[in-house]
């Protein structure tokens, strides 16, 4: 199984994505926090509580952004090293301002990189995670392969990503939010004409569910599974390296 090409036409192409974030970088962590609702908080929250029980970890948090992510996987007492990469070279000064300002440099290393062809060697991460990234990614089924790759014999895998509720109405109420709301008030926030008109698009399109747990196991993960948050519009997928 193949992931789907997208059925509509985006306002750029997947592979230039990082472009647009670097517009907006400046002003993510604020939008994302009205747009979300605060929400983003507890879903971190919970990322954070589906890390592998042993002890000692070093994580690779990929579509790091302004390190967010980062910076909730070092509370966790059991993670010693965070490295987290993402294309955009704006969300990383962000993000590295931020950990110098937490004075979190010693946990926290971030590089910018590509998700599909990382340069790390394989089984060097007890963990990696990565939130609302993977939509994003011109090829989803390269990007878990190099997961799994770069993870050591009983590593996990965390994907947060946006999701479609099961529920009738609460598809409705949320498709319209996405669709009518949402790129209104990003676009007032960001300045940007286009950074948060696409985001229905690439939900909509995307292969979430037992479709993404199903390409997991194709790239090699066992135990492949997804927990529902927030009423279905947020999955957090999990699956394991044995």
């Amino acid at each position: 199984m193949t992931t789907k090409s997208c059925a509509m036409t985006l306002p750029y192409a997947k592979s230039d994505s990082y472009k647009v974030f670097d517009s907006i970088a400046s002003r993510y962590d604020l939008i994302n926090t009205v747009l979300s609702g605060g929400l983003h908080r507890i879903w971190r929250k919970e990322l954070r509580r589906q890390l592998p029980a042993q002890g000692s970890q070093i994580v690779l948090d990929l579509a790091t952004g302004t390190a967010d992510v980062a910076i909730e996987l070092v509370k966790d007492p059991r993670v010693t090293k965070v490295v987290g990469v993402d294309l955009s070279q704006g969300m990383i000064a962000i993000g590295r301002q931020k950990i110098k300002r937490l004075q979190l440099g010693g946990q926290i290393q971030l590089q910018v990189g590509d998700a599909q062809k990382l340069s790390y060697t394989e089984g060097q991460f007890d963990a990696a995670t990565m939130s609302f990234g993977i939509r994003n990614v011109p090829d989803v089924d390269a990007c878990l392969r190099e997961i799994f790759r770069v993870l050591k014999p009983g590593g996990r895998a965390l994907v947060l990503e946006f999701a479609l509720p099961k529920s009738p109405v609460m598809r409705r109420l949320h498709l319209f939010y996405l669709r009518n709301i949402l790129p209104i008030i990003g676009r007032m926030m960001s300045g940007h004409g286009t950074a948060y008109t696409y985001l229905n698009q690439t939900i909509e399109d995307f292969p979430y569910g037992e479709n993404f747990t199903s390409l997991m196991s194709q790239a090699g993960f066992r135990n492949a599974s997804h927990k529902v948050l927030t009423f279905g519009i947020v999955n957090l997928y999990s699956g394991d390296k044995i």
